[in-house]
Formats: structure tokens, sequence, C-alpha cells
């Protein structure tokens, strides 16, 4: 009776541990508590973001899942993080409560995170924390066949051990990858019966975390950032968080949470006078534990606090020497880097303006070249012209719509340049029967019948300014 009560207290726990996400086929589990507003407070899975805000920030989290479900997960949790004035160290104090069924832990811990700039878009992120846990069996809660039996424990045996979770984060732009590991030293914790010679061995195990999430900007007010978490626990399956959020001026929220084979929910969210947060989340399961109609609910209550140097009364107040100094210093940097932007857009400006000129040039100096050979080339267009209202013509093309003509092949070739620069306009050239012109054209037909349509289309489009003369037919010659 003694080794079969124990045997069966073994398994309860064992299971405890190793089932936390009940269903009827397959089961996941991790030891660590589960969040869905990570995305508000990142701190909770990463080390790494301790000070990520930039400013002092304070968290409070409340978790109740599978509301109705006996012995379900509480949880607790509150943070405090901040970034050290003008350094890249952050740090941050955490403490934890987490209660399922017979088990229980407390936690505290201490956070220390650096960051390195390799561009001002770029950054790589790490972090170490130092965990205190006490770890809890509530015996008490067993509930045995016979409890009567003197082998049963009826307190509740607590253990205290020291753990670590370490984390890295790379931010580029506005992607976004994180890694972290949380009971990095694997202690083992004793339940002893010495008067009955029994033990019990709980292990805390590695756990993984790895994020991903990128923010697509849909309006100049919207933002879509879809997101994932990846958890795994040491020996069994890995479980994914699949989140899509749409933000609206950074003021409110809404988040769709789906994990596979688990459950799914939403998120919504407000943030008030760029300090205060809030946050709530509903969440129901996919698997057979929505027979119950268990649900989860979370609440997350934020603060973020302006620093007294980002407030201009205080400055005005009291604001010390040094610091005044120091954005006096911060200033006149801005000062000189606009100076300096100032001084580049001066120069494009100027280059932009002697390319302009020329280009005005060269337009000016192809108008006067045709108009010393205008006399010629009337003649020209009145014996080579086809008359575009004569649709009944039986002559077969091609016949070309001439947007000018000239002389000489380069003053051709600078002519097309042109009416693409100024007007998009592609053309072609081709060379009349005599030799004596090169004919610039926009379109190439075998029938007169669209060739008006086209010459209008051409007189109200941006190339109307350029053209040498009015657009006109011209009937390909036999050589």
């Amino acid at each position: 009776m003694l080794l079969a009560n124990y045997n069966r207290l073994y398994v309860k726990i064992y299971c405890l541990f190793l089932f936390t996400y009940p269903c009827c086929s397959l089961l996941f589990a991790q030891q660590t508590p589960l969040y869905s507003q990570y995305f508000l407070n990142q701190y909770l899975y990463n080390p790494a973001l301790a000070g990520y805000s930039g400013v002092p920030s304070a968290f409070f989290l409340y978790r109740k899942q599978w509301v109705g479900v006996n012995g379900a997960p509480e949880t607790q949790v509150f943070t405090l993080d901040t970034k050290l004035n003008n350094e890249n160290i952050g740090l941050g104090l955490a403490f934890f409560n987490d209660v399922t069924n017979i088990i229980g832990r407390t936690s505290g811990a201490l956070t220390g995170s650096y960051k390195i700039d390799f561009t001002p878009n770029q950054e790589l992120r790490f972090g170490l924390s130092f965990l205190a846990i006490q770890n809890r069996i509530f015996f008490d809660r067993i509930q045995a066949d016979d409890i009567s039996d003197p082998t049963l424990l009826s307190a509740v045996d607590q253990r205290t051990v020291f753990e670590g979770n370490a984390g890295l984060h790379y931010t580029l732009k506005k992607l976004h990858v994180g890694f972290a590991s949380e009971q990095l030293f694997q202690n083992t914790i004793k339940y002893n019966n010495e008067a009955l010679f029994q033990s019990l061995d709980y292990t805390f195990v590695r756990h993984y975390y790895t994020t991903l999430d990128y923010t697509f900007a849909a309006s100049p007010h919207v933002d879509i950032k879809p997101m994932v978490l990846l958890r795994t626990v040491q020996g069994l399956p890995s479980q994914a968080d699949l989140n899509l959020m749409v933000n609206y001026k950074q003021l409110v929220w809404l988040n769709m949470n789906y994990r596979p084979k688990i459950g799914a929910g939403f998120s919504i969210g407000t943030q008030l006078a760029e300090q205060f947060v809030f946050g709530y989340t509903y969440e129901f399961p996919t698997t057979d534990l929505s027979i119950l109609g268990s649900s989860t609910h979370e609440f997350v209550l934020g603060l973020r606090l302006r620093k007294s140097s980002d407030s201009p009364i205080a400055r005005e107040k009291g604001g010390s020497i040094k610091s005044l100094e120091k954005q006096t210093a911060i200033q006149y940097e801005k000062i000189d880097a606009l100076k300096q932007e100032n001084e580049l857009v001066s120069g494009q400006l100027n280059e932009t303006q002697s390319q302009l000129a020329a280009q005005n040039e060269e337009l000016r100096l192809l108008r006067e070249i045709v108009n010393g050979y205008q006399d010629d080339l009337s003649k020209a267009i009145v014996r080579l012209q086809a008359n575009p209202d004569d649709t009944t013509s039986v002559e077969e093309g091609p016949y070309y719509l001439v947007v000018g003509a000239l002389r000489n092949l380069d003053d051709a070739k600078l002519f097309q340049r042109i009416l693409k620069r100024e007007a998009g306009l592609d053309t072609k050239v081709t060379q009349s029967a005599s030799g004596t012109w090169y004919f610039v054209y926009s379109q190439e037909m075998n029938e007169l019948e669209n060739a008006n349509g086209l010459i209008n289309e051409l007189m109200e489009s941006k190339a109307k300014p350029f053209i040498i003369g009015v657009p006109w037919i011209y009937k390909w010659e036999q050589r």
C-alpha cells in the first residue's frame, strides 16, 4: 500500500507537469506560466527587453485559465523595468505567482540587459535574469482512494531554488526577432519522507521561446503586425502562438490569437496619454475542453512614466546646470546637422537648376535649327502628308504619326530624348525616301481610320508644347 500510494502520488505530479493542456488525444505542457498579451510587455518572456521602452514601466498581469475547471491555472505577474539614463543598459524586476492544481510557484527575478547599436535602424539586445523560485506542492489537495492512508502527507511542502534565464533580441527597422530560454540550470527538488524512506524528484526543465514580428503600415494611422511565438519545452513538441494585431494611431488595438490544436481568442486594448495601458484577452479552447464551456480571461494594466528630463516644466523649475548644458549641446549638434543638410539640399538644387537650364538651352537651339528650314519642311509636308479624313483610301500603309522632322540624325535623336525626358513620350525615327528628312514619329498604323483620334490625344497630352509644328500623317514612300 505504501509503495502504491507513493507511485500514484508520483504519477499525479508527473502528469500534472507534463500535461497542462488537456485534450482527448495529444497533450502539451510547460512548467512556466502562459501569457497571451506578451506583446504589451515583452520583458515577460525575454530578459533582453528589460528597458526596451526607454522609460520606467510598470505592468500588472492577471490570468485565469479555463474558468470553471477545478484546479485550472491562475497567474499574477508584476514587473518593473527601465533604461539607465543615456546608457544602453536596462534593468528589470519581476514577481510571479502561479498556481495549477496541487502545484504552486512564487518567484522573483532581477534582470540586466545591454543594447548594441549597429545603425540607427539596427540593434542587438541581450539580457540575463536571476530568479529565486519557491516551489510548493499542496499535498492536502490530493484526492486519494483512502484518505486515512498514513503514507499521505497533508501539509504544504515548499522548497526554494535559484534559476537563470537568458535572451537575445534583434531589430532591423520594423522587423523583430527574439530568442530566450528559461530555467537554464535545470535544478532538481527532492521531496522526502525520511520515516518511510520514500522520495519524489521535481526537475525544472528548460523552456525556449522564439518570437518574430513585423509591422506593416496599412495607412498613415493604421499598422498591421503579424506575430509568431514558438514555445518549446525540452523533450516535448513545440507549440506556436499565431497573432495578428491591428493598431490605430498607437491608441487602440485588436489582436487575434490562434494556438493550433489548443485554442483561439482575441485581445483588445488602449493606451491613454502615452502612459496608461490596458489590455484584455478572451480565449476559448478548440479541444474537448470546450464541452465544459471553459474560457480564459487575461487582464493587463501598465504605466509608462515620463522621465523628468523629458518634462519642460521640470527643466524650467529645477533642472541641473549639467543637464541644461547637455541639452544645449544636443541642440547645437542638431543645428549643425540641419546646416549640413541644408547645404547638401542647396547644392542639389543648384545642380538641378543647372541641368534644367542646359535642357532648356537644348530645346531652344533645336527650335532655331528647325526654323531655319521651315519653308522647305512645309513644302515637304504638303507633298508627303496623307489625309487622315480619307478613310476610304485603299493604299496600303504603313502610315506614321509624325511629331517632328529634322535633317540631321543626331538632331532627331536629341529631339527624341527631349520628348522622353519632358513628356514621357516614346518615339522612333524613319527616313524619307529622298534621304532629306528624318521623321520622328510616335505611332505607326496600317490604316487611317483612327488617325484623327490619335492626333487629338497627342494634342491633349504633356507632349504638346514640345512638338515641332503640328502632328501630321506621313505615308510611307516606296524607295
